[in-house]
């Protein structure tokens, strides 16, 4: 079913809020992950803002991202982290979407170097946690600073896990659809750019409204950073598996709303 411009605007706009909805009560239901240090925990938020980003376009998803979990935190007793939030997952979307729309072109090819670069830095990322919790045992302890860092094992599990995924799309990248290439590796960047900011606005925040120096704000947004590392990887995973059965049922619909 084709639809005219007016059309188009009005079912993204329907579906920014219907994610955007998604986003705010996904974050309701934390999954806790073992650790021997910290209280880590899986959520939904980020997956349905990529997912939104590769389905319909990446302001489609970073809007909902920002109005769902910028509100969640808004009314939760987060406002302090809303700004951080609502920046990021804007964030999120733009950058997914952004990848993912080039591989929709029609002379689209294969992204098969960018996936074998992204895996090899998450390999080297798992190996190094490995070797450092091996070392190090499970609690890194910084001078001048109250907290550890947390070496939890779902680190370098959920690196290797996605790392060899991202290998093994790599190494079959001539039997998986261009699309669904450009679906996984615009779905890692999108969350590269929430690590990053994650970290960066994290230091921002420890000296802006706690007082400290940059040194120990950038240690203590370290930190934090185990838990974005992990949910990063599971959003990755379970966007591009929901993307998949739902990419093929939009296709069949023949309603174009990107």
């Amino acid at each position: 079913m084709r639809v005219n411009q007016s059309q188009k605007k009005l079912i993204q706009v329907i579906f920014t809020a219907l994610f955007a909805a998604v986003c705010y009560v996904a974050l309701f239901f934390k999954i806790p992950v073992p650790s021997p240090v910290g209280n880590p925990f899986l959520h939904l938020g980020n997956l349905f803002v990529i997912l939104a980003a590769l389905l319909i376009s990446g302001p489609v998803g970073g809007i909902a991202g920002s109005l769902g979990m910028g509100l969640f935190d808004l009314t939760q007793g987060y406002a302090t982290y809303a700004p951080k939030t609502i920046v990021l997952k804007l964030g999120i979307g733009l950058v997914a979407g952004f990848v993912y729309s080039k591989g929709r072109k029609e002379n689209a090819k294969s992204p098969v170097g960018a996936l074998a670069l992204s895996s090899l830095v998450l390999l080297s990322l798992g190996a190094g946690l490995f070797i450092l919790r091996v070392y190090k045992g499970y609690e890194v302890f910084i001078e001048g600073m109250e907290k550890s860092l947390a070496v939890s094992p779902a680190l370098y599990i959920f690196s290797f896990v996605l790392g060899f995924l991202l290998l093994a799309a790599a190494i079959f990248a001539k039997k998986l659809p261009v699309k669904l290439q450009y679906a996984f590796l615009a779905a890692v960047c999108g969350i590269f750019f929430n690590v990053v900011g994650e970290f960066l606005l994290g230091a921002v925040y420890h000296v802006i409204m706690q007082g400290s120096a940059w040194p120990p704000a950038f240690i203590a947004s370290a930190i934090s950073l185990p838990a974005t590392i992990i949910n990063g990887t599971f959003s990755v995973a379970g966007a591009v598996a929901l993307y998949i059965p739902l990419e093929k049922a939009f296709a069949k619909s023949g309603t174009n709303i990107r």
